[in-house]
């Protein structure tokens, strides 16, 4: 069974690779879709995103997994690829909220079933606006504890203008 994950990964967290880990215990395959959302003044671009979302999955999914940069509807990637789930994390009751309105639309756009997963208990206060509030306050060295290594490194790299 085939699931999408989208989001606008800005930069990718652990609490995101804590899902995905999880994902991978009920789909065969993961589409984690990089979205660019025109709405959002993004910290990185979106093949920076990309990019970060490649050194942040664990090896062993990496046989199971699309990394897609998209543009546009989401709706309209699970149709194309036929996707029969959308995998959401959800970490708290505003969270929910959201994700509650979200499925509305995918459920009458498409034809994927909603799974809601949250993160491990360790990753369930991480999220991508306090991370970018470290690299935007020159606090690097905190948003280490709420990315993958190898990600944060190059995301340390993007932040410095250095690629």
């Amino acid at each position: 069974m085939k699931a999408v994950y989208a989001g606008s990964f800005d930069p990718i967290t652990l609490g995101h690779v804590s899902v995905i880990e999880r994902a991978f215990k009920l789909f065969e395959t993961i589409h984690i879709v990089v979205a660019n959302n025109r709405a959002k003044q993004h910290l990185f671009t979106l093949e920076q995103r990309t990019d970060l979302v490649r050194r942040s999955i664990p090896e062993q999914f990496a046989d199971r997994i699309v990394i897609a940069p998209f543009e546009g509807i989401v709706a309209d990637y699970i149709n194309e690829h036929q996707i029969e789930a959308v995998i959401r994390g959800i970490r708290n009751a505003t969270d929910l909220e959201y994700e509650l309105q979200l499925e509305q639309y995918i459920r009458h756009t498409t034809t994927a079933e909603t799974v809601y997963l949250s993160p491990y208990t360790k990753h369930m206060q991480t999220n991508s606006s306090l991370v970018r509030m470290f690299f935007q306050s020159g606090k690097h060295e905190l948003a280490s504890h709420y990315m993958a290594a190898d990600a944060y490194e190059l995301a340390l790299l993007y932040e410095l203008g250095g690629h």
